[in-house]
């Protein structure tokens, strides 16, 4: 199921920030093409904001496996179980990064997550 509610343009901030060893991505939510929101569960669209997370890190050298520290935002408690397994399998046997996750009302209809990430260039993990 796609949602069209989404913004039409970029607004006001960077996807992407180094500073330093660190690069910071912006919140991502399961943009598909045109910005519409894709994927019915938020197992589907955990693994989508983490594709879009991959994709922006890809223009800095980076890959999944750099990140260190990820914020969570999802629209519904009840739906944590089921996040939680899908961000596990998408990290699958690497260590985890660190991780906040928040309830809280997104910004556009039918997103159910929004993931943010911090990566560091140095790489290894405590």
């Amino acid at each position: 199921m796609q949602h069209d509610a989404a913004p039409r343009r970029q607004p006001h901030f960077s996807m992407i920030r180094r500073a330093g060893e660190l690069v910071f991505v912006s919140g991502q939510m399961a943009f598909g093409a045109g910005f519409s929101i894709v994927g019915d569960d938020v197992a589907a669209q955990t693994r989508t904001c983490l594709d879009n997370i991959a994709r922006q890190l890809a223009t800095a050298g980076l890959t999944a496996r750099d990140i260190v520290k990820t914020t969570v935002w999802l629209a519904r408690v009840e739906d944590f179980a089921a996040f939680d397994a899908a961000y596990g399998a998408y990290f699958g046997n690497t260590v985890l990064p660190a991780r906040s996750t928040v309830r809280a009302d997104l910004m556009v209809p039918g997103a159910l997550v929004e993931i943010e990430a911090v990566a560091s260039h140095t790489g290894e993990p405590a």
